[in-house]
């Protein structure tokens, strides 16, 4: 049984389906299209997938060589856009019967759904692993997420809007400080909790976190290097309904590279 993260096994569908659609596969340049990411982050990606043994390259055109049974769903853009609109649909209709006095069969029409809100998050890249060269510089993201997704979506976002490709374990810091041993911690539980305070991101939404703007929380991934963020609440407003979240909509400095003493090595 082969073994890949949640966004490896995004990376082997959209490979999957695609070869499955055209007879041949994608081009490192469509994946990083379809997967929203930089095209640095899809060709570390296929590296990854490589050395893993999931994928063989072929004049930098990828091949899986898992079985296709374990092989996840591709769901695109679209797919998730078209549920996007279909609910704004909804909205729309509900929104005209309250506005008109219109009554269903049943009654009076059900209430107008308000839009969902979006979370405009700045990520700052704090702290680096002692020694990078990159410690002295500016790097940051904005990302926009809607309040009814997940901590572990922001997690995904983060991880590709910085051009990583190997996962590790995650944790956000809800404390007074970095690492407060008192705050509250949301990550990916291992079956049994550390402490009282640890929580699970998979499950937590943003709406359900009481966040205002100008707060401050942090983000710590890969408990071996250590690269931890501060994350800053910019603005919470109402989200467009044709848009996917989330998305990046501002980059401040490159991205550092994950391993930056084997990517020395590479070059």
């Amino acid at each position: 049984m082969a073994v890949f993260t949640s966004t490896q096994g995004r990376y082997l569908a959209f490979i999957h389906a695609y070869t499955n659609l055209h007879g041949y596969s994608p081009a490192e340049t469509e994946i990083s299209e379809a997967l929203g990411v930089s095209p640095a982050s899809a060709k570390q990606m296929v590296k990854t997938l490589e050395k893993k043994g999931l994928i063989h390259r072929e004049a930098g055109v990828p091949r899986i060589l898992i079985p296709k049974e374990q092989i996840p769903d591709w769901k695109p853009r679209d797919a998730v856009q078209g549920l996007v609109r279909a609910e704004t649909g909804l909205r729309a209709e509900t929104g005209l019967r309250a506005e008109t006095g219109l009554r269903d069969e049943a009654g009076s029409g059900p209430p107008s759904v308000p839009p969902a809100n979006l979370y405009v998050l700045t990520v700052f890249l704090a702290r680096n692993p002692p020694g990078k060269r990159t410690e002295k510089k500016l790097v940051s993201r904005v990302i926009e997420i809607r309040g009814d997704q997940t901590l572990e979506t922001l997690h995904e976002a983060i991880f590709d809007a910085f051009d990583r490709y190997d996962e590790h374990l995650y944790e956000f810091q809800f404390g007074k400080r970095p690492d407060d041993p008192n705050g509250l911690t949301f990550g990916v539980p291992s079956g049994v909790f550390d402490n009282q305070n640890q929580r699970d991101a998979r499950i937590t939404k943003l709406n359900c976190l009481g966040l205002k703007p100008k707060r401050f929380f942090g983000y710590l991934f890969d408990f071996g290097d250590n690269w931890y963020h501060q994350i800053r609440v910019e603005r919470i407003e109402p989200a467009h309904p044709d848009v996917f979240y989330p998305r990046v909509v501002h980059r401040v400095g490159k991205s550092p590279p994950q391993y930056p003493d084997n990517d020395d090595e590479n070059e």
